[in-house]
């Protein structure tokens, strides 16, 4: 006759091979679950400009107007106040803004006569550097010319627009006589034109 078994330990035995089976299922359940848990953590915002600010816009300099000309020159625009410096192979060298005259030359062809790279007192009454004359207009002496002046302080001849309201006084120019025809540029700008041109060097000047 076959022994029979305690109903405790029975119990015990089945509570203890549930306990394993249930294990060995969730076991495989984390084996097989694919890893996720990258999901949902918190990350960071990609990277941006300083202070959140858009990237500021690729400078794309301003193409030789044209109608000005062929070979080595210096162009001038008289409506946007801008020099180009153009070598004998049509490669635009340099771009750069300048100041223009009160007294403005009419669109045409000259060429340098003159150049002084010493300090002088022009006929807007600024103090500039690196003299190129290319003729002269109402009989005043035509160039371009280096200052140190910021170029937005300098008196182009233009009527001045009404002040902007809470903004306190009107912007002040530099000193400057309206009898001039210096055009004006910066530093940098103005010792680079003098290096190029030479004394015969044709300006064309364009609208």
């Amino acid at each position: 006759m076959a022994k029979r078994l305690n109903p405790g330990v029975a119990v015990a035995g089945i509570t203890i091979a549930a306990l394993v089976g249930v294990g060995f299922l969730a076991a495989q359940a984390a084996n097989s679950a694919p890893d996720n848990r990258g999901i949902a953590r918190t990350s960071s915002p990609p990277p941006t400009a300083a202070s959140g600010a858009p990237a500021p816009p690729v400078y794309v300099p301003p193409p030789v107007p044209a109608n000005s000309g062929s070979g080595k020159r210096v162009v001038y625009s008289l409506k946007d106040s801008h020099v180009w410096l153009v070598n004998d192979a049509e490669q635009m060298l340099r771009e750069y803004p300048v100041a223009a005259a009160p007294i403005k030359p009419q669109p045409g062809t000259f060429q340098v006569t003159q150049k002084k790279e010493e300090a002088q007192t022009g006929s807007d009454g600024l103090r500039i550097t690196y003299s190129v004359r290319f003729g002269a207009v109402q009989g005043l002496p035509l160039g371009f010319a280096a200052t140190d002046t910021p170029l937005d302080q300098i008196d182009t001849g233009a009527k001045p627009g009404p002040t902007p309201s809470g903004t306190g006084r009107p912007r002040t120019s530099a000193p400057a006589s309206k009898q001039s025809a210096g055009i004006r540029s910066k530093t940098e700008d103005g010792a680079a034109l003098w290096a190029f041109a030479p004394v015969g060097t044709p300006v064309i000047v364009v609208p």
